[in-house]
This record gives structure tokens, C-alpha cells and sequence, in this order.
């Protein structure tokens, strides 16, 4: 995605994920906003000319799905830090699953497992490289987890699939947490 893209989808992610109330919108229990709404004040909140058209530019050049239209609404697929419901069913994961993090972080992990903190979900990778890439948010040298999500789901921890093949879960016990 060129640079301009990026910036919007960042703003979009700021409001979908986190603020709707900065722009002054209402999102339902799903994390969705209707679409028209959405652009209008979004538009004069940051005095943008963002329209379907270059939502769904974001959408497609983006590698990692993080919104997507559904009729009239919009919303963000995942990472959200208020409250939202899920709109896909659990599901059954893969056997093994990932989870990038600081050397701090994966310390206090093994002793109390995956929690959410400030997000609706832990969120976990298909593959150990989108991990990897998470991680080094917040540790130049991030410390990967694996997760035993087939032995987890077995124990009635639920996973839900979303589209950019990231995994959510509520909590994960220390137990199906080693490093990799």
C-alpha cells in the first residue's frame, strides 16, 4: 500500500478498533458502524476525502484483512480494545497456532497464560513468521510462542477463525503455552 493508504488505514483502525466516539459514531455489539454515517463524520472529523472506493483500495492492497465491508456497514475484523462480539462461530484451529511477544511479556505468560488485557481477544497466527512480525512491536527480538490450540480446543477453549487467518480467544492457560 503507498503511503496514503496507510495513514487512512491507521485512522481507520484508531476508530473502528478503538474511538468510534472520536468521530462521534455508535458502533452495534459486532464492531460495526454504518458505512455512509461513518464517512460522513469521519470525513469532517479529519477533513479527508475518504470514500467507499478507497476503503475498499485498503482493503484489498492490505496483507492483513483488517476491515471489511458487509452491505451498508463497515467494520474492523479484529484487534478491537473495546468491547465486541464475535461474528464468526468458533471453530476447530489448526494443531498448532503462534503468538508473538516481548522477553517480559512471555516470562509473566508461562506463569499465567494468554490473557486479552486491553483487547476484546487474544489474538494468535496461523504461521510463526506473522508472529514473528507482531512480536517485534514490542521487542526487536521477540520471543514466539506456541500455542497447542488442537489441545486447548479439546478442553473447551473456544477459537474463532477471522478472515486474515488470525485466531481469537478469550484466554489460554498456561499449560498449552511453550517457546518455540
Amino acid at each position: 500500500m503507498d503511503k496514503q493508504l496507510t495513514r487512512l488505514s491507521k485512522k481507520l483502525s484508531f476508530v473502528l478498533r478503538h474511538h468510534p466516539d472520536r468521530i462521534g459514531i455508535q458502533l452495534d455489539k459486532f464492531g460495526r458502524a454504518d458505512l455512509n454515517d461513518f464517512l460522513k463524520k469521519f470525513n469532517a472529523h479529519y477533513q479527508t476525502p475518504l470514500n467507499k472506493k478507497t476503503i475498499e483500495q485498503i482493503i484489498y492492497q492490505s496483507n492483513k484483512q483488517r476491515f471489511i465491508i458487509e452491505g451498508s456497514t463497515i467494520r474492523a475484523l479484529y484487534g478491537h480494545s473495546i468491547p465486541v462480539e464475535s461474528l464468526e462461530p468458533a471453530a476447530d484451529p489448526p494443531e498448532t497456532l503462534y503468538h508473538g511477544t516481548s522477553h517480559t511479556a512471555a516470562k509473566l505468560i508461562q506463569q499465567e497464560g494468554l490473557k486479552k488485557m486491553d483487547r476484546s481477544f487474544v489474538h494468535l497466527s496461523n504461521d510463526s513468521q506473522n508472529a514473528y512480525n507482531v512480536g517485534r512491536r514490542h521487542d526487536s527480538h521477540p520471543v514466539i510462542l506456541k500455542i497447542a490450540a488442537q489441545k486447548a480446543n479439546a478442553s473447551d477453549i473456544s477459537f474463532y477463525p477471522t478472515k486474515s487467518g488470525i485466531w481469537l480467544v478469550d484466554y489460554l492457560p498456561p499449560e498449552f503455552i511453550s517457546i518455540k
